[in-house]
Protein backbone atom coordinates (compact mmCIF):
# COMPACT_ATOMS: atom_id res chain seq x y z
CA UNK A 1 0.00 0.00 0.00
CA UNK A 2 0.84 3.54 -0.81
CA UNK A 3 0.68 6.61 1.80
CA UNK A 4 -1.38 8.08 -0.06
CA UNK A 5 -3.97 4.85 0.59
CA UNK A 6 -3.43 6.13 4.31
CA UNK A 7 -4.04 9.41 3.53
CA UNK A 8 -7.54 8.55 2.26
CA UNK A 9 -8.56 6.03 4.80
CA UNK A 10 -7.77 8.66 7.31
CA UNK A 11 -9.81 10.88 5.26
CA UNK A 12 -12.92 8.37 5.27
CA UNK A 13 -11.96 6.80 9.00
CA UNK A 14 -11.52 9.81 11.07
CA UNK A 15 -12.04 13.14 8.98
CA UNK A 16 -15.35 12.34 7.95
CA UNK A 17 -17.02 11.48 10.49
CA UNK A 18 -15.89 14.03 12.76
CA UNK A 19 -16.93 16.52 9.80
CA UNK A 20 -20.75 14.53 10.29
CA UNK A 21 -21.09 15.50 13.53
CA UNK A 22 -19.92 18.87 12.72
CA UNK A 23 -22.82 19.47 10.24
CA UNK A 24 -25.37 17.58 12.54
CA UNK A 25 -24.66 20.08 15.16
CA UNK A 26 -25.00 22.99 13.15
CA UNK A 27 -27.82 22.08 11.28
CA UNK A 28 -29.98 21.25 14.53
CA UNK A 29 -28.36 24.90 15.75
CA UNK A 30 -29.94 26.26 12.75
CA UNK A 31 -33.28 24.23 13.12
CA UNK A 32 -33.54 25.49 16.55
CA UNK A 33 -32.76 29.42 15.33
CA UNK A 34 -35.89 28.79 12.94
CA UNK A 35 -33.87 29.14 9.69
CA UNK A 36 -35.17 26.82 7.42
CA UNK A 37 -32.56 24.27 5.92
CA UNK A 38 -31.26 24.50 2.21
CA UNK A 39 -31.39 21.05 0.82
CA UNK A 40 -30.66 21.64 -2.28
CA UNK A 41 -27.12 22.92 -0.71
CA UNK A 42 -26.89 20.14 1.01
CA UNK A 43 -27.20 18.06 -1.94
CA UNK A 44 -25.31 19.66 -4.23
CA UNK A 45 -22.33 20.43 -2.05
CA UNK A 46 -23.07 16.58 -0.59
CA UNK A 47 -22.66 15.65 -4.20
CA UNK A 48 -19.69 17.78 -5.35
CA UNK A 49 -17.46 16.45 -2.37
CA UNK A 50 -17.63 13.39 -3.38
CA UNK A 51 -17.12 13.05 -6.73
CA UNK A 52 -14.02 15.06 -5.47
CA UNK A 53 -13.34 12.08 -3.36
CA UNK A 54 -13.35 9.83 -6.06
CA UNK A 55 -11.57 11.60 -8.76
CA UNK A 56 -8.37 12.12 -6.30
CA UNK A 57 -9.07 7.96 -5.91
CA UNK A 58 -9.08 6.87 -9.61
CA UNK A 59 -6.03 9.25 -10.23
CA UNK A 60 -4.01 7.31 -7.62
CA UNK A 61 -5.07 4.63 -8.68
CA UNK A 62 -4.18 4.89 -12.44
CA UNK A 63 -0.64 6.46 -11.06
CA UNK A 64 0.00 3.84 -9.35
CA UNK A 65 -0.59 1.44 -11.82
CA UNK A 66 -3.42 -0.56 -10.42
CA UNK A 67 -5.99 -2.36 -11.59
CA UNK A 68 -9.55 -1.62 -11.86
CA UNK A 69 -10.23 -5.19 -10.74
CA UNK A 70 -8.99 -4.87 -7.83
CA UNK A 71 -12.43 -2.25 -7.13
CA UNK A 72 -14.54 -4.53 -8.05
CA UNK A 73 -14.90 -3.47 -11.66
CA UNK A 74 -15.00 -7.44 -13.06
CA UNK A 75 -17.91 -8.37 -15.90
CA UNK A 76 -20.75 -9.83 -14.15
CA UNK A 77 -21.68 -13.22 -14.51
CA UNK A 78 -22.51 -16.77 -12.38
CA UNK A 79 -24.56 -17.78 -9.79
CA UNK A 80 -23.65 -15.59 -6.92
CA UNK A 81 -23.96 -12.74 -9.21
CA UNK A 82 -27.70 -13.59 -10.92
CA UNK A 83 -28.54 -14.76 -7.03
CA UNK A 84 -28.14 -10.79 -6.41
CA UNK A 85 -29.45 -9.57 -9.22
CA UNK A 86 -32.68 -11.64 -8.27
CA UNK A 87 -32.53 -10.13 -4.76
CA UNK A 88 -32.19 -6.92 -6.19
CA UNK A 89 -34.96 -7.11 -8.22
CA UNK A 90 -37.08 -8.11 -5.29
CA UNK A 91 -35.76 -5.20 -3.88
CA UNK A 92 -36.86 -2.64 -6.18
CA UNK A 93 -40.73 -4.27 -6.08
CA UNK A 94 -40.97 -3.74 -2.75
CA UNK A 95 -39.71 -0.27 -2.77
CA UNK A 96 -42.04 0.16 -5.76
CA UNK A 97 -45.09 -1.12 -3.55
CA UNK A 98 -43.61 1.28 -0.73
CA UNK A 99 -43.31 4.67 -2.50
CA UNK A 100 -46.75 3.78 -4.44
CA UNK A 101 -48.35 2.99 -0.56
CA UNK A 102 -46.78 6.03 0.65
CA UNK A 103 -48.56 8.54 -2.12
CA UNK A 104 -52.26 6.59 -1.01
CA UNK A 105 -51.16 7.14 2.88
CA UNK A 106 -53.38 9.31 5.24
CA UNK A 107 -51.98 11.72 7.45
CA UNK A 108 -52.63 9.59 10.17
CA UNK A 109 -50.65 6.75 8.45
CA UNK A 110 -47.75 9.06 7.49
CA UNK A 111 -47.03 10.88 10.86
CA UNK A 112 -46.86 6.85 11.86
CA UNK A 113 -44.10 5.93 9.40
CA UNK A 114 -42.39 9.16 10.46
CA UNK A 115 -41.87 8.48 13.95
CA UNK A 116 -38.51 6.91 13.35
CA UNK A 117 -37.26 9.82 11.02
CA UNK A 118 -36.74 12.63 13.47
CA UNK A 119 -33.05 12.94 13.50
CA UNK A 120 -32.49 13.13 9.97
CA UNK A 121 -35.99 14.59 8.73
CA UNK A 122 -34.55 17.77 8.48
CA UNK A 123 -32.22 16.28 5.48
CA UNK A 124 -34.79 14.25 3.58
CA UNK A 125 -37.07 15.98 0.43
CA UNK A 126 -40.07 18.06 1.36
CA UNK A 127 -40.97 19.74 -2.12
CA UNK A 128 -40.47 18.74 -6.07
CA UNK A 129 -36.74 20.75 -6.65
CA UNK A 130 -35.36 19.21 -3.58
CA UNK A 131 -36.63 15.80 -4.95
CA UNK A 132 -35.18 15.94 -8.24
CA UNK A 133 -31.55 17.40 -6.20
CA UNK A 134 -32.07 14.20 -3.97
CA UNK A 135 -31.81 11.71 -6.84
CA UNK A 136 -29.11 13.61 -8.30
CA UNK A 137 -27.08 12.55 -5.39
CA UNK A 138 -28.80 9.56 -4.79
CA UNK A 139 -27.09 8.28 -8.09
CA UNK A 140 -23.62 9.79 -6.77
CA UNK A 141 -23.53 7.84 -3.44
CA UNK A 142 -25.15 4.94 -5.58
CA UNK A 143 -21.55 4.99 -7.73
CA UNK A 144 -19.36 6.81 -5.48
CA UNK A 145 -19.90 5.41 -2.01
CA UNK A 146 -19.61 1.64 -3.16
CA UNK A 147 -16.68 2.75 -5.24
CA UNK A 148 -15.34 3.74 -2.04
CA UNK A 149 -16.55 2.21 0.96
CA UNK A 150 -16.81 -1.32 -1.03
CA UNK A 151 -13.88 -1.21 -3.18
CA UNK A 152 -11.30 0.85 -1.97
CA UNK A 153 -11.84 0.38 1.88
CA UNK A 154 -12.20 -3.36 1.56
CA UNK A 155 -9.51 -3.45 -0.70
CA UNK A 156 -7.56 -1.85 2.38
CA UNK A 157 -8.73 -3.81 4.98
CA UNK A 158 -8.02 -7.34 3.12
CA UNK A 159 -4.48 -6.54 3.32
CA UNK A 160 -4.67 -5.88 7.49
CA UNK A 161 -7.72 -8.31 8.51
CA UNK A 162 -9.62 -11.68 7.27
CA UNK A 163 -12.26 -10.93 4.52
CA UNK A 164 -15.59 -10.71 6.56
CA UNK A 165 -13.57 -9.07 9.01
CA UNK A 166 -12.73 -6.28 6.74
CA UNK A 167 -16.74 -6.35 5.38
CA UNK A 168 -18.14 -5.83 8.73
CA UNK A 169 -15.34 -3.03 9.87
CA UNK A 170 -15.97 -1.17 6.33
CA UNK A 171 -19.71 -1.36 7.30
CA UNK A 172 -19.22 0.64 10.79
CA UNK A 173 -17.03 2.59 8.64
CA UNK A 174 -20.01 3.56 6.40
CA UNK A 175 -22.12 4.06 9.24
CA UNK A 176 -20.07 6.31 10.80
CA UNK A 177 -19.45 8.27 7.40
CA UNK A 178 -23.49 9.21 7.86
CA UNK A 179 -22.65 10.07 11.53
CA UNK A 180 -24.74 13.32 10.55
CA UNK A 181 -27.79 11.47 10.87
CA UNK A 182 -28.00 11.06 14.31
CA UNK A 183 -27.02 7.48 15.72
CA UNK A 184 -29.95 5.83 14.27
CA UNK A 185 -29.31 7.17 10.89
CA UNK A 186 -25.69 6.33 11.38
CA UNK A 187 -26.53 2.96 12.52
CA UNK A 188 -29.12 2.12 9.95
CA UNK A 189 -26.45 3.45 7.25
CA UNK A 190 -23.98 0.56 9.01
CA UNK A 191 -26.58 -2.25 8.64
CA UNK A 192 -27.45 -1.10 4.85
CA UNK A 193 -23.58 -0.79 4.34
CA UNK A 194 -23.19 -4.43 5.69
CA UNK A 195 -25.90 -5.93 2.92
CA UNK A 196 -24.21 -4.08 0.58
CA UNK A 197 -20.64 -6.04 1.12
CA UNK A 198 -22.21 -9.01 1.31
CA UNK A 199 -23.88 -8.56 -1.93
CA UNK A 200 -20.36 -7.26 -2.99
CA UNK A 201 -18.71 -9.95 -1.71
CA UNK A 202 -21.01 -12.64 -3.01
CA UNK A 203 -21.30 -11.18 -6.81
CA UNK A 204 -17.60 -10.67 -6.81
CA UNK A 205 -18.75 -7.66 -9.12
CA UNK A 206 -19.37 -3.89 -7.51
CA UNK A 207 -21.57 -3.46 -10.38
CA UNK A 208 -24.89 -5.04 -8.29
CA UNK A 209 -24.12 -3.08 -5.22
CA UNK A 210 -23.75 0.23 -7.22
CA UNK A 211 -27.10 -0.53 -9.24
CA UNK A 212 -28.92 -1.30 -5.80
CA UNK A 213 -27.27 1.79 -3.69
CA UNK A 214 -28.78 3.99 -6.34
CA UNK A 215 -32.27 2.64 -6.55
CA UNK A 216 -32.69 1.97 -2.68
CA UNK A 217 -31.63 6.06 -2.23
CA UNK A 218 -34.19 7.23 -5.27
CA UNK A 219 -37.04 5.26 -3.94
CA UNK A 220 -36.83 6.12 -0.86
CA UNK A 221 -36.40 9.40 -1.14
CA UNK A 222 -39.07 9.64 -3.69
CA UNK A 223 -41.28 7.58 -0.22
CA UNK A 224 -39.99 9.91 2.23
CA UNK A 225 -41.28 12.92 -0.33
CA UNK A 226 -44.12 11.27 0.30
CA UNK A 227 -44.72 11.21 3.41
CA UNK A 228 -42.68 15.02 4.12
CA UNK A 229 -43.66 17.00 0.89
CA UNK A 230 -45.52 20.36 1.85
CA UNK A 231 -49.44 21.13 1.11
CA UNK A 232 -48.22 23.43 -1.38
CA UNK A 233 -45.96 21.57 -3.23
CA UNK A 234 -49.05 18.83 -3.51
CA UNK A 235 -51.39 21.65 -5.07
CA UNK A 236 -48.74 22.63 -7.20
CA UNK A 237 -46.52 19.46 -8.51
CA UNK A 238 -44.13 21.92 -10.69
CA UNK A 239 -43.46 23.73 -7.65
CA UNK A 240 -39.32 24.78 -8.05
Amino acid sequence: MHLVDHILVLLLFVVQPVYGVYEARRYTALEKAGRPMDRVGFYRSTALIQWVFLAVLVTAWITLGRSFEDLGFVSPGGPGFWTGATLVVGLIGFLLYAWRAAKRASESEKARQLEGLQEVRKFLPQTARELHNFFGVSITAGIVEEIVYRGFVLWYLMHLMPLWVAVIVASVIFGLGHSYQGISGASRAGLVGLVFGILYVGTGSIWLPIIAHMLLDVFQGGTIYELLRKRSDMMNPRAA
